[in-house]
């Protein structure tokens, strides 16, 4: 394949992979002000890494959804406020308390995937 057809596939996938978080997003049950909130910011600071990038690579970090976050918001708050070492950068300084609240309540409304990605690694 040339460069540019590589190119081209590459922008078409990523479109796609952005679709599929978007339909993700759409439910039958409207978010509250704080989970749109929480979606835009999601969508700003934390999908390039935990949503899938293109369908044949692998994300960089773990796909997130409400079945990793319920029950373990303290734990999640922590992580997103100092990060996890060499892995994720912390974002004490980047996001306000209520902004990390909203990301936890939106990720709270995301329906873990049909087909799990079981590929995730930090060896990237």
């Amino acid at each position: 394949m040339t460069t540019c057809r590589i190119g081209a596939v590459n922008v078409i996938l990523s479109l796609l992979a952005f679709a599929v978080l978007a339909q993700q997003t759409e439910r039958a049950t409207p978010l509250n002000d704080a989970q749109r909130l929480g979606r835009r910011l999601f969508q700003q600071r934390c999908a390039v890494c935990h949503t899938p990038a293109m369908v044949i690579s692998k994300p960089y970090g773990p796909l997130l959804d409400r079945a990793l976050v319920r029950g373990r918001e303290e734990s999640v708050r922590t992580l997103i406020q100092e990060g996890a070492t060499g892995l994720m950068p912390g974002f004490k300084y980047g996001l306000e308390g209520q902004e990390i609240n909203a990301i936890i309540e939106y990720l709270k409304t995301i329906e873990p995937p049909a087909h799990p990605v079981t590929n995730w690694t930090s060896e990237h």
